[in-house]
């Protein structure tokens, strides 16, 4: 030790330690300093204990009220359904319970009229394409096969004929039948009535789309056609010379072809103006109505609230397909930067 430390080292020895005694007074006056508030200490484990069993109660009690909110309208809606299937089956039309129908019609087609199941009528001084979807509930499968071949012979007893028909039944399915029937416009009323009455309706759509301008069009160039046959006809009289009589007989030909394709296509406009077309589906579902009635309140609150979870689940999970690649990243990121720090330190601590 040098000389100029040892005689600091004396003079600081030398300095009075002890405080006086009216700071100590002043100082025992203030009294004992309050406790510091203290938080305990909150880590990962203790936070995710208590928020995970937290977000599923707030889900499952999420779920639950979306169940019993669904449950209530559903059971509302089915509730006037079937109120209103009822009202229709004791209105005195039977086993008919009509549905409104969907008419697309021509705004030169007028409807002359309704019958009682809200079929649109046909005209009777224009030609019309008529065609109408009729889906019919039955009983069983032995009342398919029964309902199916009754309608085939309301078809054929109106002057039609069944275009197509096909029946199919398996075991856990409803059974189906698919009939297309050409009936005659004059007898598509009767045909929708009797067809009707064979169960429930349903479902039922008219479409009509007036033909009087395609059919005028066509008439028109069917009388061109045969007019220019004529004239050739006659000029191919006449002496003419040769390349001027094969020119005439290559135009007269093509007149001849193209009166026969006019003729066909008028005969088929025609034809399909004079028979209406009627898809006929008969099954043995049951009705939504009746079924969802049958299922409960707490059935519906059950499958609401399974499918609230299943959204909520798909949603979680995509935001974790979304998000585990930034987590990743920033978990890297903080070990890379606690390492270099680590490190750093350990370096200042070893050079000191």
């Amino acid at each position: 030790m040098t000389t100029f430390e040892a005689e600091l080292a004396h003079e600081l020895r030398s300095l009075p330690t002890a405080a006086p005694a009216g700071l100590r007074e002043r100082v025992r006056a203030l009294g004992e300093p309050e406790p510091r508030r203290t938080f305990p200490a909150f880590g990962w484990r203790r936070a995710a204990l208590v928020l995970v069993p937290a977000c599923l109660a707030a889900v499952v009690s999420a779920a639950a009220i979306d169940g019993l909110l669904s449950s209530r309208a559903s059971h509302q809606d089915s509730s006037r359904e079937f109120a209103k299937l009822n009202q229709h089956g004791a209105t005195g039309s039977g086993s008919v319970n009509s549905l409104p129908s969907r008419s697309a019609l021509s705004p030169s087609a007028p409807v002359h009229g309704s019958t009682p199941l809200g079929i649109p009528t046909p005209s009777t001084t224009r030609h019309q394409d008529y065609q109408a979807d009729l889906r019919v509930r039955v009983d069983d499968l032995e009342s398919l096969g029964r309902k199916t071949a009754q309608a085939m012979q309301v078809t054929r007893g109106l002057g039609g004929y069944v275009a197509s028909v096909s029946q199919s039944s398996e075991r856990g399915e409803p059974g189906e039948a698919d009939l297309v029937l050409r009936v005659p416009v004059s007898s598509v009323e009767d045909a929708m009535i009797q067809l009707s009455a064979l169960g429930t309706v349903l479902e039922q759509h008219v479409s009509i789309v007036d033909l009087e301008n395609t059919v005028r069009q066509q008439r028109q160039h069917v009388r061109a056609l045969q007019l220019q046959i004529v004239r050739l006809t006659a000029a191919l009289r006449q002496s003419l010379p040769a390349d001027v009589r094969l020119r005439l007989q290559f135009q007269l030909d093509d007149a001849r072809r193209n009166l026969r394709a006019a003729t066909g296509a008028r005969k088929a406009t025609l034809r399909e103006a004079a028979l209406s077309r009627i898809s006929l589906a008969l099954t043995t579902e049951h009705a939504a109505a009746t079924a969802t009635h049958h299922r409960g309140r707490f059935g519906n609150a059950v499958s609401a609230a399974v499918g609230f979870l299943e959204g909520a689940g798909a949603i979680a999970l995509t935001a974790l397909i979304v998000l585990a690649p930034l987590a990743l990243i920033v978990a890297l990121v903080l070990w890379g930067v606690r390492t270099v720090r680590r490190r750093t330190a350990d370096r200042v601590l070893a050079a000191s």
